[in-house]
């Protein structure tokens, strides 16, 4: 999850349930252990077709029932076996002439997986994914468009989560092509004694604060910077940019938000305020570096404080949270986990039901509970367990990360974003913090590249 003072980050890639969203840049994200950012190619878009594609499993078992094949991804270990099981014999139960062939791919290669079923038409018929992969398999004609063969399903999740998966654009049908599933929200962590030493006497409650802030730890502690970190696609949006017209045929994040945004961190750059190894692709030790108090402020997961308490116990002790900041125009940026209908499932009515089974109200408050997200079924965040009343860090942090999902007004990163052009996004930001251009000429380039992917 990107570590921006007002961005979640969105594409599941590389993070385990709940756990810290320290890093920089998709190198550590919201929801399993190296989970790639789930993108259909060119080539293999073009193999398929719905009248090639198959499923994996599905048909008639020896003892005649029903067979839905539902595939996770890496998640049957200790941890989430029991409930996954409990979950299939219960609605095996409810319906008796129904079999769930429970699939679990591990972390490793699952990307490529995908693509391959894709492209061999022996995709399962229900698939765990992030939005983004859902957005390529729904532009190539592999899943189904719920709106039109499950029109009641919307009731049952919040809006911001429906309107997440709904997909609308060039080569594609209208209509939402996911079930939401489970969520991840942040706040924004800080080193009280490293603000405190630098001159800053409270945490920042806006964006003009946090900025005054960092041009103020720039000028009085050198070798301390207030982030390691530049601007992604969810922290443009959370900033207020607008990333994408209400077609959703083209980007653009390219006005005048955004690029006030890239300012801000090339002047913090200039001012010695972000750290230098931020234009480093390859960096991955922004979190160290904030335990350690060479960086003064994180973003993080709700549930990041027990790392801290157990081993940065000098930070610990020191630790400010506040919600993550926007600028004027801006909503919370909330990572999202959902599960996908083939459209080639041979017993589709089970198939959909089971789908909706899993991502339910109860079945759905249950398992976040024990993975350390939230819940996107509509009313489930309401739980007690989403917002605690204790006085400890740990409570503090999931209440104020709950409030955007509660508050039910936020945005999943862009589905149609490519991988190609988060790259891209990530050099020309760093040439324009390094004065090789301007902020405008950095989006510039990024929104072309984007819509270009977006159209090819």
């Amino acid at each position: 999850m990107d570590a921006k003072p007002w961005g979640t980050g969105q594409t599941p890639r590389s993070m385990k349930l709940g756990a810290s969203d320290e890093s920089h840049q998709g190198k550590e994200e919201p929801m399993h252990v190296t989970k790639k950012i789930l993108g259909i190619t060119c080539a293999v878009a073009a193999l398929v077709s719905v009248s090639a594609c198959g499923s994996s499993g599905g048909g008639t078992t020896a003892d005649g029932k029903k067979e839905v094949s539902f595939q996770t991804w890496n998640l049957k270990n200790d941890t989430y076996t029991p409930y996954f099981n409990d979950l299939i014999a219960a609605f095996e139960k409810e319906n008796p002439d129904v079999k769930i062939k429970w699939i679990d791919q591990p972390a490793d290669g699952y990307t490529d997986k995908i693509n391959a079923d894709a492209a061999a038409g022996t995709l399962p018929d229900i698939v765990d994914m992030s939005p983004n992969g859902a957005y390529s398999l729904a532009k190539a004609g592999v899943l189904m468009n719920l709106s039109t063969e499950a029109p009641d399903a919307a009731k049952q999740f919040t809006k911001s989560s429906w309107d997440a998966v709904t997909f609308k654009g060039e080569n594609i049908e209208k209509g939402a092509y996911a079930f939401p599933w489970y969520l991840n929200s942040g706040v924004q962590y800080y080193n009280k004694k490293v603000l405190t030493q630098c001159g800053i006497d409270a945490l920042p409650q806006n964006m003009d604060e946090f900025f005054a802030a960092a041009s103020t730890l720039g000028k009085n502690c050198a070798g301390t910077t207030m982030v390691a970190s530049t601007p992604t696609i969810e922290s443009l949006g959370q900033y207020g940019a607008k990333l994408m017209n209400e077609d959703q045929t083209a980007f653009t994040f390219n006005d005048a938000k955004g690029v006030e945004l890239v300012q801000h961190y090339i002047d913090m750059y200039n001012e010695k305020s972000l750290s230098a190894d931020a234009l480093n692709n390859l960096w991955t030790g922004e979190g160290d570096a904030f335990k350690q108090g060479s960086v003064a402020s994180l973003a993080g997961s709700a549930y990041s404080v027990s790392d801290f308490e157990e081993n940065a116990k000098e930070l610990y002790k020191n630790l400010g949270i506040t919600e993550r900041l926007l600028g004027e125009g801006g909503k919370m940026n909330v990572a999202m986990e959902t599960l996908v209908v083939s459209k080639n499932a041979k017993n589709k009515e089970e198939a959909l039901k089971f789908a909706e089974f899993v991502t339910n109200k109860e079945n759905q408050t249950k398992f976040c509970k024990s993975s350390h997200t939230f819940p996107s079924a509509k009313g489930a965040v309401e739980d007690p367990a989403f917002s605690p009343t204790g006085d400890s860090m740990q409570d503090q942090a999931v209440k104020l990360a709950s409030k955007a999902v509660l508050d039910d007004d936020w945005f999943a990163s862009p589905a149609p974003f490519s991988e190609n052009a988060k790259n891209s996004l990530r050099e020309q930001i760093a040439l324009a913090i390094q004065g090789k251009q301007s902020a405008q000429e950095a989006l510039d380039k990024v929104v072309k590249i984007a819509n270009e992917d977006l159209n090819s």
